[in-house]
């Protein structure tokens, strides 16, 4: 049964402003000119203000997974050989969708419209990251999920999210799900995203040509199963130690 998430789930939303720069291209804010750090802080300033965070989502059983498609029970076949492999070994596959809800898109058309293109610029970015975090938030659920099943909701070369020591500095940057119009992954497929489940009940909807509004929304999958792997390394974000665990092995 699909699961809804609202604004009240989602507290204490946080979009870091390094997430933010670093998606602009700054690694280093020093390195802005002061008119780009001027709308930087108006951004970041309104932004917050403007978010109205939901998701929903829903676990299925794999009924299998062939070198091309992965299929869960009910017949909905995701056709992607990029997915099939990240979905090997898998028991389940968690569908969601997650949106920053139309507020400040609005706001960045009115930014636009009156000619101040460097806010409304800066403020799309912080968008853009907002969706993110959500994204990590509903991860985090499914994770607890998974736990309670002795699986991981396993993601390739990623880190653990909440757990891992970085995550509070870096908001689990390396997390990677999988979503429609990515890789091999065709936009098409989003109509079978929606089948599974409902993205109306959040505000979500799909056009003919399988794009969605709000614009900032994403929808995606990732795959549960038993762990596959643990090992250590240096996260990049601060170079502080992580762990990755559950990830699936690297394609070669």
């Amino acid at each position: 049964m699909i699961k809804i998430l609202h604004k009240s789930e989602l507290s204490n939303l946080e979009v870091n402003p390094k997430g933010v720069w670093y998606a602009l291209g700054y690694s280093d804010p020093v390195q802005a000119r002061p008119a780009i750090q001027k709308f930087f802080n108006q951004a970041m300033e309104k932004g917050s203000s403007l978010l109205e965070p939901a998701a929903c989502y829903d676990i299925f059983p794999i009924a299998r997974v062939t070198p091309f498609a992965v299929e869960v029970k009910g017949g909905i076949v995701f056709e992607s050989q990029d997915l099939a492999k990240r979905f090997q070994g898998t028991r389940e596959l968690a569908a969601f969708i997650v949106t920053i809800g139309p507020r400040l898109e609005e706001e960045v058309k009115q930014f636009f419209c009156s000619g101040n293109s460097g806010v409304g610029y800066i403020l799309d970015t912080f968008g853009s990251v907002a969706v993110d975090v959500v994204a990590y938030k509903v991860r985090d659920v499914i994770q607890d999920y998974a736990s309670s099943k002795g699986y991981q909701a396993m993601t390739y070369g990623s880190c653990i999210g909440k757990s891992c020591p970085a995550y509070t500095d870096c908001g689990g940057v390396m997390i990677l799900w999988w979503s429609p119009g990515y890789g091999d992954f065709p936009t098409r497929e989003q109509k079978k995203l929606f089948t599974l489940i409902d993205g109306s009940q959040i505000g979500v909807h799909l056009s003919e040509s399988c794009m969605m509004t709000p614009r900032k929304s994403y929808a995606c999958l990732l795959p549960i199963g038993p762990q596959l792997e643990k090992s250590h390394g240096k996260c990049d974000e601060g170079q502080k130690e992580w762990i990755k665990l559950g990830s699936l092995k690297p394609m070669k």
